[in-house]
């Protein structure tokens, strides 16, 4: 998955299969393992414990949300126990091998777990599994006579109970893919008609300076379901981009944002704000994009200064000719550009030298231990030092507490974001609090 971390349908279902893995793990090479200690066969008792110990930290990590992590030890835990498991069952005439049947639900989790990861966990490790599965099914005759692994005398409950095992996990794995793919043709369905009846509309939160004096603002992306209520956009934005709805959505918001800039033109206490507003990588990469950006803004009626465009990485990873030649169009136009989520990928240094940028925005991972973390401080500071030193602004974003603002502002970082400075709000409210208190962005929480 894109984000392992997100509050989504499919993240919600990856938990439950890595804790299903998990508790079928500690629970089986538990029994097995007490059995093979029973009849001396310390090298398998020894790969049970292996793959108890993985089962109990594929839980733990579960339940403290690090699904990735808990889903890579799943996947090769059990393509590890399974095959040398595998090895120690050999066939007699009476009784066929059976213990590899469960490595047909361990490929079936790999590819669900991982089918929008990188070619050797989305490719690689679900075709060696199969692979491992159509040797032991074939019966290769060297797979029989293993010399680390004493073999086992098979027994009828034996091979019932693993192909009963290994064809109910099959089944379980393949529930949960088909109610995700359901889940899935449903949240697509509902956006598009959530486009038709207007359920999107757009948050507004303060970016202010150290004394809360607000310069602009982001623009917040929410979806009020009909009938669920309010979506987190971690659940429904990946999809969009996956099936190309994040194209209207994002032509939707940049309009929506043009059109509230000209609306704050007119008074003078928001006449100066700006309005930064997130560009989706697959928005990024229409070959239209330029063209349909500049028709907006035109359209509107809105200052092209007030707009700034924030991309991440992701969006930067195709030809960089292109790339360039697109910020370069919108920047000649007025528009600025902001790398998002600063520090958090693996060539932002590149990035920078290459790129128009105007701003850097820290991403709040490294905000939020900040003053627990003495690694995140360090960055943090080396991060503002190298904006200062390529004439770049700057700005932190996830600041809730006064200790941090007094932190950045000691490291030198000018610009803030973050519910100390007010939470996301509708366009009709933060005009009540600009017009009422124009400085006083504080009391917005």
């Amino acid at each position: 998955m894109s984000s392992w971390t997100e509050a989504g349908v499919k993240n919600t279902r990856a938990r439950n299969l890595i804790l299903f893995g998990g508790f079928a793990c500690v629970a089986a090479s538990s029994v097995w393992g007490i059995f093979y200690a029973s009849k001396s066969y310390w090298c398998l008792f020894g790969i049970n414990l292996v793959t108890v110990s993985a089962g109990l930290a594929m839980i733990f990590l579960s339940f403290g949300n690090h699904i990735r992590f808990a889903g890579i030890i799943m996947a090769h835990a059990l393509v590890f126990t399974v095959t040398m498991s595998s090895l120690s069952d050999v066939p007699v005439d009476a009784l066929p091998r059976s213990v590899y049947m469960n490595m047909l639900p361990v490929s079936a989790a790999i590819f669900f777990l991982f089918n929008r990861e990188g070619i050797y966990l989305r490719v690689i490790l679900p075709v060696l599994s199969l692979l491992i599965f159509l040797a032991f099914s074939i019966n290769v005759p060297q797979l029989s006579h293993f010399e680390l692994i004493a073999p086992v005398p098979p027994s009828m409950a034996g091979v019932w109970i693993n192909n009963i095992t290994g064809i109910v996990a099959t089944a379980i794995v393949a529930v949960m893919m088909q109610a995700n793919i359901n889940a899935r043709r449903t949240m697509e369905s509902d956006m598009r008609r959530g486009i038709a009846r207007g359920e999107f509309h757009l948050h507004y939160q303060p970016q202010a300076d150290r004394h809360g004096a607000v310069f602009g603002v982001e623009a917040l992306l929410r979806w009020n379901h009909s009938a669920r209520g309010n979506v987190s956009p971690m659940e429904f934005i990946p999809l969009a981009e996956e099936t190309g709805l994040v194209i209207p959505i994002g032509d939707w918001v940049l309009r929506m944002a043009c059109a509230q800039l000209v609306q704050w033109s007119k008074s003078p206490e928001t006449a100066h704000l700006t309005i930064a507003v997130n560009v989706s990588a697959v928005q990024f990469r229409q070959p239209d994009f330029v063209e349909q950006v500049k028709s907006i803004v035109l359209v509107s009626g809105a200052r092209p200064e007030g707009l700034k465009l924030e991309l991440t990485e992701s969006a930067l990873a195709e030809d960089p000719d292109v790339v360039l030649e697109r910020m370069q169009a919108l920047r000649d136009f007025g528009i600025q550009w902001s790398l998002d989520d600063f520090g958090t990928g693996y060539s932002s240094l590149s990035s920078l030298k290459r790129f128009p940028f105007d701003q850097i925005k820290i991403d709040q991972s490294f905000i939020r231990d900040l003053l627990a973390d003495g690694r995140n401080m360090a960055i943090v500071d080396t991060i503002i030092r190298l904006a200062q030193s390529l004439d770049l602004a700057i700005i932190a974003e996830g600041v809730e507490t006064e200790a941090q603002l007094k932190a950045l502002h000691a490291a030198g970082c000018p610009h803030y974001q973050g519910y100390l400075f007010g939470k996301p709000l509708p366009a009709a409210e933060l005009d009540k609090i600009f017009l009422s208190e124009r400085k006083a962005v504080r009391a917005f929480g």
